[in-house]
């Protein structure tokens, strides 16, 4: 199953007071964020690309957070290993918050998605590096030890069943690879979840059933293009920082990362002074 990239939505709404309240509430950076995105659905259609200042802008916004972030964190003596999980943390749910403001300022369309609803939860995600670390600071803090348990048993079944298989060879038995997170229908580690899947939304959980139920791998929903931007540009740039320090940066699937970051004894740390922890295999 797969996602079309929708437009944000009907036509801009007068943003002067929304802007102004996100500025009181949220900063001057938030201010701008905002303010671009409701700019964008005026300007950007299905299948043609926004304007490239616009898209440069709101990226310059992300890293800007993200450094001074970086840089509060260093001014109280904490070192780039002790910094940039909670700075990654903190620059997610600034970009969710921003979704939030324009989902309730009818900039973006709200989603379809709510608890219990789980068939793109058998997709097959892929997160880069610095998502697995911070999903595995996560499992070791709020995860019990029998949670623990289980879930190695998951990530051993789901290894197990898609080594050496083609997408269309896993595609077919979607129904038998749920996400190791999937517990009851729900996510297990919701706050912690991954960028795309933050991204992954529909406005029509009908057409998520219906294309879970397809036997083509081409199938696709309508997803909120404002969601996908948002989130993809955080991720993107996480990726950009990582590798720009010669840190290993590049995506793998959601359950072989967590098998290796279980299975290191640092993986933070290890990832954090430049050690191959990801085996991409």
């Amino acid at each position: 199953m797969k996602q079309k990239i929708g437009n944000f939505g009907a036509d801009p709404l007068p943003v002067t007071f929304i802007a102004a309240s996100a500025l009181c509430k949220y900063g001057k950076r938030f201010y701008y964020a905002f303010e671009i995105l409701s700019v964008l659905p005026g300007r950007r259609n299905m299948g043609k690309p926004a304007q490239p200042c616009l898209e440069t802008e709101f990226s310059e916004i992300i890293f800007q957070t993200i450094q001074k972030k970086l840089g509060q964190k260093e001014s109280k003596g904490q070192g780039f290993q002790e910094a940039i999980l909670p700075v990654f943390q903190e620059v997610l749910e600034f970009s969710q918050t921003i979704i939030r403001e324009l989902e309730r300022a009818g900039q973006s369309p709200g989603v379809a998605c709510q608890s219990g609803c789980s068939y793109c939860c058998h997709s097959q995600v892929n997160i880069i590096p610095i998502e697995a670390l911070a999903i595995c600071a996560f499992i070791k803090t709020d995860f019990t030890a029998g949670q623990i348990i289980t879930l190695n048993a998951g990530i051993s079944r789901a290894r197990s069943l898609t080594a050496g298989k083609t997408f269309n060879q896993v595609y077919a038995i979607k129904d038998e690879l749920p996400c190791v997170f999937l517990n009851a229908g729900k996510c297990s580690i919701y706050t912690m979840r991954p960028s795309i899947c933050r991204s992954w939304n529909s406005f029509d959980a009908g057409a998520c059933k219906a294309a879970y139920n397809s036997l083509d791998a081409e199938s696709s929903v309508g997803a909120s293009q404002a969601r996908n931007f948002v989130f993809g540009t955080t991720r993107d740039l996480f990726e950009q920082l990582s590798a720009s320090l010669s840190l290993q940066s590049t995506t793998l699937l959601l359950h072989n990362a967590m098998f290796d970051c279980l299975n290191s004894s640092d993986p933070l740390g290890h990832w954090a002074d430049g050690d191959d922890v990801f085996r991409y295999a």
